[in-house]
């Protein structure tokens, strides 16, 4: 919705006709015509649309509309058109964690335990965890390592780290204030080889951020977002990352999974603003029928001085949508296949 109405708002602000905005597609289960737009609700939950006048040179159209029309446009003003829909995605991405931050806060984990993990699998067997072996429970405070006072759960995560192996005296307070002091050996952490763990989560802390900390947050953290999409793909291009691997990449049957997941762990809004920024994203790459094609041979358009051939353009249409068709089966696939553990 977001990403059409970036579209329909340039337009309608150049003075385009737009004929119809859709979210969802035909058939329609409602709509209602208001001005020259015919706005509307498709049954098909597969996305949406912004129908702008003379999108297409075969399109016919009355005499009055035709100045009006896409195709008559200057360059740029086509190119802000078709620009706005990503940018939308990325406006709303920064207003959705605003929001969020504005309503549950920043998470610290603190130094109290919340949970003790009792066993992990290594090598197919189960095994105790060493926080498990050394009698700690739910609701203690994790206070230093062989004397040495953490100030914070991160430099006790770090810790824990980097002494895979290393026995070592662990001080921690009970609930009822005692101090007590056990030795532990940390294990290997099962799901990053070479790294110690001690086998407990983190409790966390809530702190609500003043609205203009809130509102810089959220710009650096989409803006964090928007460079860590692009370190995938070069992961996934350069081979760091198997596109089919646990860590690959996810389609719409993945989304699903990982939305359950997100919101049994309250961090549901950010995974909206991360998939939004996707979606700008991926709609900018030069390929049609992107966003991302269409400017590309607008721009293209400028620089010869002539348009591009129509049946040149069907045909880049024609592979770029075969391969959307390729890449979203294999997407589906590959998230099936996860659904199962296979």
């Amino acid at each position: 919705m977001v990403h059409e109405l970036g579209h329909f708002l340039v337009a309608k602000l150049f003075g385009m006709r737009v004929e119809k905005f859709y979210i969802g597609f035909p058939p329609a289960a409602w709509k209602r015509r208001k001005g020259e737009t015919e706005y509307g609700v498709g049954l098909i939950p597969l996305g949406g649309f912004c129908k702008i006048s003379g999108m297409s040179e075969t399109e016919e159209l009355p005499d009055e509309v035709k100045p009006r029309a896409y195709y008559s446009q200057p360059v740029w003003k086509r190119n802000l058109v078709i620009f706005a829909g990503p940018a939308m995605n990325f406006v709303v991405a920064v207003l959705i964690v605003f929001v969020f931050l504005l309503a549950q806060g920043t998470v610290q984990p603190t130094l109290r335990v919340a949970q003790v993990v009792p066993t992990v699998t290594v090598k197919g067997a189960k095994v105790q965890t060493p926080a498990a072996k050394a009698g700690l429970t739910p609701g203690i405070t994790l206070v230093a390592a062989n004397g040495r006072r953490w100030t914070g759960w991160t430099q006790a995560s770090d810790y824990f780290q980097s002494h895979l192996g290393t026995p070592f005296q662990l001080t921690y307070r009970t609930a009822g204030g005692q101090t007590r002091t056990v030795p532990v050996t940390l294990a290997a952490n099962p799901n990053a080889p070479g790294t110690g763990f001690l086998g407990v989560r983190a409790a966390v802390a809530h702190k609500r951020p003043a609205p203009w900390r809130a509102g810089w947050m959220a710009v650096t953290g989409s803006a964090n977002i928007f460079v860590k999409t692009f370190q995938g793909f070069w992961q996934v291009v350069t081979g760091k990352i198997n596109p089919g691997g646990s860590d690959g990449a996810t389609g719409v049957v993945g989304i699903v999974s990982i939305s359950q997941q997100a919101v049994r762990q309250s961090w549901y809004p950010v995974l909206l603003a991360f998939l939004s920024i996707n979606l700008g994203i991926i709609n900018l790459l030069p390929i049609l029928p992107f966003d991302g094609g269409h400017i590309f041979f607008n721009t293209l358009e400028s620089v010869r001085g002539r348009k591009v051939d129509r049946r040149t353009l069907e045909r880049f249409i024609a592979v770029g949508t075969t391969l959307l068709l390729v890449l979203f089966v294999y997407l589906t696939f590959n998230d099936i296949r996860r659904l199962f553990g296979s």
